[in-house]
């Protein structure tokens, strides 16, 4: 009986211990008030001590990969942190139908359920990017943006879709500073947000957060671009995290693709964070802005993009050995290091049935900003066809030494190579169209090889004129090329045609500053036939500032612009439009841009010749969801690449 009694009393003492830490806990806990929902799962805190941790999980959707997300919900279990933050994306989203909506959440929610401690929600473009799905957000998790502290830490989180497209509406602006003016005194500061707002150049208004910020110490936490990245800004950590199953090329934590949570600890010092990936655990710097740059150096180098396969002349009736039956060919293809560090380069060429090189493997180091170009003849094995030969296959491994780094950073992959002599890495002038003359320049990478051209429409030859400097054009051309090597290797033809063209003619008519346009609302997904619609309103505009005409819609509706735009001189124009949605430019009537289509902010561009004076303009467009904009650019004789200035543009 006593000792029975003994575990009685102890198991009190223990349980009583419990409850009083976790009531010392959520006495540390404060938020705003909440009428009945409210955005995380419960308060039931891990753990009492100052020092405490937590985690944050990243992208789930965006192509998200069934398994993994509950796959870190049970390894975050085993860690046992406090609560876990998320900085948004959790549903696939982007629908009107409830019914839809509804199952993803539910199915989200579930995947929470084994989840031992809080949850605190966040929402990303997949789960807040209309106004259903807004009404769900509200209804379900009662705020898309809120604050509250514990154990003397501010925790706030941010709705970066919470404005059209990416940016802050001003309410949420004015919340944020008011939460951070009546917490002066935390020991610490944790913002977080979906989209890393701050990387968004002049079109955020995260900077009057950042003003706020000023003083007292913080970190910043972001996703949505699916690549973990570490910066600091004014002597603060700012971090782009991952994915936890979301879509991603998964080339591993030096290129900032792998799936993880991060693991913060708060300490008296301030946090400790390192990433913890499903299977192990990374460094808080592993991807940088210095990896960052070799990554996209690597990537480059790994691209094979100047190669060139030369057929050979059979030595009995000089025909091509690509015309029929495989006799032989000389590939070239070259390999560059753009970057500050060596380059190794280790590759050999699996067995082929049909084709054997005469080189094999190839292992060697590049030097910083070199190239080199490796020539690699192929015998043909058995007397076959071409369009029976099986690809040839390179085996490949390159990368730097980097110090710091456990492991070396490398790619490694397979590159076929179609027997087929077409010339992937000749580059012409860009240009197409021309009034008087063009000077048409031709780039190829292969110093040892020689270019014949031809203007006449036949195939170019070795005793056609040999390429050395830029051809002059003054009337509509068709420039044939083709590359020759040793022993009558050569490639085949590849051409561009220059079209000298006529300027459309100026209109002479009187007019007034601005554009005229026509406004219509109604769910489209491409821009819509609007002789058939009926406009809303109508007026002019000095500008093209879309989201102020369409006075607080967000979503689905379209503009009809129409008015002249003045050229100040006769010649080729290239015009530019910057648009999200869709959108087309015509002039003189005929389609100059076609940036047309459903898609996020896009730059597309187009040629026309204009003669001096006015010219009709117009301009249509179309706003899905997530996201408005529209600008139109241009460039030309004596007018540098830029918007269109006002004074030009009128109706």
């Amino acid at each position: 009986m006593k000792k029975i009694f003994l575990t009685v009393i102890l198991a009190s003492i223990f349980i009583s211990t419990i409850v009083q830490a976790q009531q010392k806990d959520e006495a540390r806990f404060t938020s705003e008030k909440f009428d009945k929902a409210v955005p995380w799962t419960h308060l039931n805190f891990h753990n009492n001590p100052e020092n405490f941790q937590f985690a944050i999980v990243s992208d789930r959707t965006g192509g998200h990969r069934e398994g993994v997300f509950g796959k870190a919900v049970s390894k975050i279990n085993l860690l046992q942190p406090e609560f876990v933050m998320s900085v948004g994306d959790f549903i696939e989203g982007y629908s009107k139908d409830t019914t839809v909506l509804n199952e993803e959440w539910d199915e989200f929610n579930n995947l929470l359920e084994p989840l031992q401690m809080p949850f605190f929600y966040l929402p990303g473009n997949h789960d807040f990017s209309n106004s259903v799905m807004r009404e769900q957000w509200l209804e379900r998790y009662g705020k898309d943006y809120y604050y509250f502290t514990y154990k003397d830490v501010l925790f706030i989180t941010m709705n970066t879709n919470d404005g059209d497209g990416v940016i802050f509406g001003q309410d949420q602006i004015d919340y944020t500073k008011q939460v951070l003016a009546d917490h002066p005194d935390v020991r610490w500061t944790f913002v977080f947000m979906h989209h890393p707002i701050w990387r968004y150049n002049d079109i955020n208004n995260f900077t009057e957060i950042e003003e706020a910020l000023e003083g007292r110490d913080f970190t910043v936490f972001a996703g949505h671009t699916h690549r973990y990245m570490h910066e600091v800004r004014d002597n603060s950590n700012y971090y782009v995290l991952g994915t936890t199953g979301g879509g991603s090329a998964l080339r591993g934590p030096k290129f900032g693709q792998f799936d993880h949570f991060t693991w913060v600890t708060m300490t008296n010092e301030g946090p400790t964070i390192v990433n913890l990936k499903l299977d192990g655990i990374i460094d808080h710097n592993i991807s940088t802005e210095e990896t960052g740059k070799l990554a996209s150096e690597l990537l480059n180098s790994t691209k094979f993009k100047e190669l060139v396969m030369l057929a050979l002349q059979t030595a009995s009736s000089g025909v091509k050995s690509f015309a029929n039956n495989f006799n032989g060919a000389e590939l070239k293809f070259k390999v560059e290091n753009t970057s500050d560090k060596p380059l190794f380069f280790k590759g050999r060429f699996f067995h082929n049935h049909h084709v054997s090189p005469d080189l094999d493997r190839i292992e060697e180091e590049l030097a910083p900003h070199t190239s080199k170009v490796y020539t690699i003849n192929l015998e043909a094995v058995k007397n076959i066809p071409v369009s029976d030969l099986d690809a040839l296959e390179l085996d490949w491994t390159m990368g730097y030494e980097v110090p710091h780094l456990d492991h070396p950073f490398e790619l490694s992959g397979t590159h076929k190579i179609e027997i087929n002599p077409q010339p992937k890495a000749i580059e012409f002038t860009k240009d197409e169209i021309f009034l008087d003359n063009i000077e048409v320049a031709i780039n190829q990478p292969f110093d040892k090889l020689d270019l014949h051209y031809t203007l006449d429409g036949s195939e170019p030859t070795e005793d056609s004129p040999l390429y050395k400097s830029p051809i002059q054009l003054t009337e509509t051309k068709t420039v044939k090329v083709k590359l020759f090597g040793e022993n009558g290797a050569s490639s085949e033809v590849v051409e561009k045609t220059y079209a000298k063209t006529s300027p459309l003619k100026a209109v002479k008519k009187k007019s007034k500053p601005g554009l005229a346009y026509a406004y219509y609302e109604g769910e489209f997904k491409e821009i819509p036939a609007f002789e058939s619609l009926t406009a809303k309103k109508k007026g002019v505009s000095n500008d093209l500032d879309v989201e102020t005409l369409a006075a607080g819609r967000e979503n689905y509706y379209a503009f009809l612009f129409n008015g002249y735009v003045e050229v100040p001189e006769e010649g080729v124009y290239t015009f530019y439009t910057y648009s999200d949605d869709g959108s087309k430019l015509f002039i003189n009537d005929q389609l100059v841009v076609d940036n047309g289509g459903s898609h996020s902010a896009k730059l597309k561009e187009g040629q026309v010749v204009l003669s001096k004076g006015k010219h009709p303009l117009k301009i249509e467009y179309f706003e899905d969801f997530d996201g408005q904009d529209l600008r139109l650019g241009w460039e030309g004789p004596g007018v540098k690449k830029g918007e269109i200035p006002a004074e030009f543009l009128t109706h």
